[in-house]
């Protein structure tokens, strides 16, 4: 989360529900068939669940998910899959409350978890965890959050921390590289698989000795966007 005197858009620059529903409908025309809303945080959007109806019942799309920070999924999950969402990503950078609010000058630990809760039981067709993970702040919670997310339903993905510009004062030092990851995973859970046919995905996965799957987004110490 950025400084409390970002500039935020005007609410009369971001695109309304019709507006998007043209955007994506155009998209679909000319071949996309998988949309994600995503933000900012999609869910201070009042008519979010009219918004996913209005997608959902468009002819060509096959695929509708959404990315959040949960903080509000709790109220929103089952109108959000009964309205046709599909598929939910959350980020969740921390199972510590103080490290959570360091990162989101928010004290809405609590509220995300149970969103997470409340997403798992809603029971959409996938729930992901996001994780950027960050040297001497968040890297010793790996099996932590690999935990939480098999205690919820949830595939965890790891993330290379990468520099993304604005206030996040990036550095090199403070990339977890995706084998130090499955370095320490290994050391704590005994072999790893890989798994083949990544396809687009941005994530490669892997599996642990008793079928948890969860993936890395290797993008700081594997560049992958050309190969896909």
């Amino acid at each position: 989360m950025p400084e409390e005197h970002y500039t935020w858009l005007p609410s009369k620059d971001i695109l309304n529900a019709s507006e998007i529903e043209r955007v994506v409908d155009a998209f679909c025309q000319v071949g996309v068939r998988s949309v994600r809303l995503t933000g900012g945080e999609p869910l201070l959007r009042a008519t979010l669940p009219a918004l996913v109806a209005r997608l959902a019942a468009l002819p060509l799309v096959e695929d509708l998910a959404m990315t959040t920070n949960a903080t509000r999924l709790a109220r929103w999950a089952e109108p959000l899959r009964v309205a046709g969402l599909q598929r939910i990503t959350v980020s969740l950078d921390s199972l510590d409350p103080t490290r959570f609010a360091a990162l989101t000058r928010r004290s809405t630990h609590a509220k995300a978890l149970e969103g997470i809760r409340a997403a798992a039981a809603t029971g959409f067709d996938a729930l992901k965890l996001n994780v950027v993970v960050m040297r001497d702040f968040n890297d010793d919670e790996l099996v932590d959050l690999l935990e939480f997310g098999r205690e919820v339903g949830a595939e965890v993905r790891f993330i290379e921390y990468m520099d993304v510009g604005g206030a996040t004062q990036w550095s090199m030092q403070k990339v977890v590289s995706q084998a130090e990851i499955l370095a320490r995973l290994t050391a704590h859970y005994g072999p790893i698989e890989t798994e083949a046919g990544r396809g687009s995905a941005p994530a490669a996965r892997f599996r642990l000795s008793d079928g948890t799957r969860f993936g890395i987004v290797a993008s700081v110490s594997e560049p992958f966007c050309g190969d896909l």
